[in-house]
C-alpha cells in the first residue's frame, strides 16, 4: 500500500489555471478601498461635528462675558469700516 500524499495548493503545469480569479481580485481590492475611504470620510465628519458641538460651541458660553466686555469698550474690529477703494 502506498502512503497518501498531502494535498497541495500548487497547480500542476498541465492543468489550466482559472484566470477569472485574478480579475475578481482587483475588483475586490477596489471595492474595499472605496468602502474604507467612504467609512473614514463619514467618521471624520461625525467626529468633526461632535468636536465642534462640544468644544467650540461649549467655549462660547464661558467666553461670552469677556466678549461682551470687549464690545462695550468698543474694541471690536467689526465696528471699524474698511476704507473704500479709490476712484
Amino acid at each position: 500500500m502506498r502512503p497518501r500524499q498531502a494535498a497541495s495548493s500548487v497547480v500542476p503545469a498541465d492543468q489550466p489555471q482559472n484566470r477569472r480569479a485574478g480579475g475578481a481580485n482587483w475588483l475586490h481590492i477596489v471595492l474595499i478601498a472605496a468602502a474604507i475611504a467612504l467609512g473614514s470620510s463619514v467618521a471624520g465628519v461625525l467626529i468633526y461635528d461632535w468636536y465642534f458641538d462640544t468644544v467650540v460651541a461649549g467655549l462660547s458660553s464661558p467666553l461670552q462675558p469677556i466678549s461682551d466686555a470687549f464690545h462695550n469698550l468698543g474694541v471690536s474690529h467689526f465696528n471699524q469700516a474698511s476704507p473704500s477703494p479709490g476712484n
